[in-house]
This record gives C-alpha cells, sequence and structure tokens, in this order.
C-alpha cells in the first residue's frame, strides 16, 4: 500500500491527504482493538464484563449478585403473643429487616415467654451482616413485646462479585469440581452466597492437633454465609465416616433424607491497624493523596487469605505504587494503640481485615 502513494504528497497534519490518513488509521486501530477485546473475550485469564458471564454460564457458574443478609432473632414478650410476618426491626446503624414467618411466643423453663424467627435485610451488601445482639429496635413499638435481638450474627449477605473474585473461583472450579476432596468441599462452599474464604484444617493423625482437633477429624473455617446453606452443602459433598468439628452444629437431611449431624465453625476476623509516615515528592497529590495510601493497604490486607501472615515488607510496595512517596515507615497491629513493625501471624482459622479509616498516613512537612 505505502508503495502506491506518490512519494511527493503532502502528508502533513493539516493537508487534506494527511487528515484523510490519520482517519482512516484511527477507523483502522478502533477495528484492530474490538478484535482483540473479542479474541481476550474467550479466555478466563483475559474475559471481563457479560464476556467473563458469558463463560461462567458454560461452566455452570453463575456470578455472585448482591444478597440480603438473614438473621434469626428471638422477641420476649409479657406472655403469649402472636407476632405477624411482615413486622420490622432494626439496628441502631438504621438496617432495617422483616420478618418472614408468623412468631407465636411460648413459656420457657425460666417463666418468660419468647419466640424465635427469621428476619430478611431488606438492603443488600456484606456491610448488612451486622454483628450479634445489634437488631434490638421495634420499627413498630408493641406494648406486648418486652425486648428484641439476634443471638448471633446476620449471614449470607453479599456485594456483587468483581471481575477478579469471579474469574478466581472459576479458576478454582477448573482446578477441582465441588466433590468430597477438600479442594472439592472448599470449591462447593465458595460457591454458597456470602462465602468469602473457606479454609480446611485437617488432622490424620492419631492424637489431637495443636488446635485441640480430635483424631483422624476434619475442621472447617467459613468466613461468611448462612450457616444452613454451609450445612446443607457440607452434606452433599463431605464423605462418609468423616467425624468433623466446630462449635457450629446442625442436623440436616443427607441425599437419602437420613439425619446427619454437621459440624463447622466460621472463620474469625482479625481487625488490622496500620499507620504510615511518609516523604513526598513533587508529584504528591496533597487532596488524594493519603486516601490513596489508605485503600492501597486495605486492599492489600483484604485480599489475604484465611491463614496467610501479614508481613510488613509486603505492605511498602502498596504505598510506594501511590505518585510521590519518596520515603516510607509504616508499623502495623491489631490495635490501634499497638503497632509495631512486625509481622502479624494468624492462625489457620483466622483471617485479616483493615478497613481504610484504620489506616493512619501521616505526611511528613504537611
Amino acid at each position: 500500500m505505502i508503495s502506491l502513494i506518490d512519494p511527493d504528497l503532502v502528508m502533513t497534519s493539516n493537508s487534506n491527504a494527511g487528515i484523510l490518513a490519520r482517519l482512516f488509521a484511527r477507523r483502522e486501530k478502533a477495528a484492530w482493538e474490538q478484535q482483540q477485546l473479542t479474541y481476550y473475550s474467550a479466555f478466563i485469564s483475559t474475559a471481563s464484563g457479560a464476556s467473563l458471564d458469558y463463560i461462567g454460564g458454560n461452566l455452570g457458574l453463575k456470578r455472585k449478585v448482591d444478597e440480603p443478609s438473614f438473621a434469626q432473632i428471638k422477641i420476649t414478650t409479657q406472655g403469649e403473643y402472636l407476632i405477624q410476618a411482615g413486622e420490622q426491626y432494626e439496628t441502631e446503624d438504621g438496617y432495617l429487616f422483616t420478618l418472614l414467618k408468623d412468631v407465636l411466643t411460648k413459656k420457657q423453663e425460666d417463666g418468660s415467654w419468647s419466640g424465635t424467627g427469621w428476619v430478611q435485610c431488606e438492603e443488600t451488601g456484606q456491610e448488612t451482616n451486622v454483628p450479634a445482639n445489634s437488631i434490638t429496635v421495634e420499627a413498630n413499638p408493641d406494648d406486648a413485646i418486652i425486648s428484641v435481638t439476634n443471638p448471633e450474627e446476620a449471614g449470607g449477605g453479599q456485594d456483587l462479585e468483581t471481575d477478579d473474585v469471579y474469574r478466581e473461583r472459576l479458576r478454582m472450579e477448573n482446578a477441582a469440581r465441588p466433590g468430597s476432596t477438600a479442594a472439592g468441599i472448599r470449591s462447593a462452599l465458595m460457591n454458597l452466597p456470602g462465602v468469602r474464604e473457606v479454609n480446611i484444617v485437617q488432622n490424620p493423625f492419631a492424637e489431637a492437633d495443636k488446635y485441640g482437633n480430635p483424631p483422624y477429624s476434619v475442621h472447617i473455617y467459613c468466613l461468611g454465609g448462612n450457616k444452613q446453606d454451609i450445612a446443607d452443602c457440607l452434606a452433599d459433598y463431605i464423605a462418609a465416616g468423616i467425624t468433623m468439628v466446630g462449635r457450629q452444629e446442625l442436623m440436616v437431611k443427607d441425599a437419602t433424607g437420613n439425619p446427619l449431624k454437621i459440624n463447622f465453625d466460621f472463620a474469625t476476623e482479625k481487625s488490622i491497624y496500620a499507620k504510615v509516615v511518609i516523604n513526598t515528592t513533587d508529584a504528591w497529590n496533597i487532596d488524594q493523596g493519603a486516601d490513596d495510601i489508605k485503600y492501597s493497604v486495605a486492599d492489600y490486607i483484604n485480599d489475604l487469605q484465611m491463614g496467610d501472615p501479614l508481613y510488613i515488607t509486603r505492605l511498602y510496595g502498596p504505598v510506594y505504587a501511590i505518585e510521590g512517596v519518596d520515603d516510607a515507615s509504616i508499623t502495623i497491629g491489631t490495635a490501634p494503640d499497638k503497632l509495631t513493625n512486625a509481622d502479624v501471624k494468624q492462625k489457620d482459622f483466622e483471617v485479616a481485615i483493615c478497613d481504610p479509616e484504620n489506616v493512619e498516613v501521616v505526611v511528613n512537612g504537611l
């Protein structure tokens, strides 16, 4: 094509031929970029958005959508009393929960009158997994009701799954299909709504392990999720004859309809605090730089898997990735007044979490 162009033709940016050449080149570039996106959309590692959803659909594994949380509440009344479905209760923070089925309070051994029922949050997202004893406010006060509370934290609430998280789950699904192996059980549990991480501690020896798990036992830890969903899933995939341990104990039915006792535990969340002291260059963004560091450090910590230690040296990468950081000093810890430059170790059932507000940024000279 180039050989067909007259070498004396003027191709400057303000000439007619130059302008036309640039228009053709721009359209050619856009066409090639679109073809490249189409090509990459066929692979898990490079697909994004709807293309990644299509791949997941082919594998029978859909993206997790945002879901509300569920909680079991205990209602104490003056005497026998019927609370109808649709009544609403809320937390001090304003999360509203709706009663799903009628609750009839009955007399207990201590002489009080109480009943339990399930409530669903009116909002969606991970933040709706409110802690225990936080659903205590009656949206419509009733003189017959003495108190309302949720003995255990709410579960099942989740955010819309991001491309990165969904992509990793698809990779794991290919590597270990749901089944009775440890990897298969983890894969099956990770597909449940609200479950963000799973760790399985196996004790194959004839004596108790360092955590006190009995011989030849399996101890499963889940971060997030609804305990009934988890128990039902384990009943489908746990191998016969396995001794399961954990404080969460539920009776479910196996595939044959026989009762099966399921034990597991929820993971322990360990809050991490950090202080970052920096010197800056002229490229430092005074308005946004400190917040960028907070989110960069928090994102790294929140991406750690259950049981992974937090190495302080690895936090310098996310900090230096922020433009304008010339020098940095970092201290971390599990309390804001106990920060050191030492690593934070974690047990197999612990997971590090960090809110950006837990990261203090000090800019020298400001």
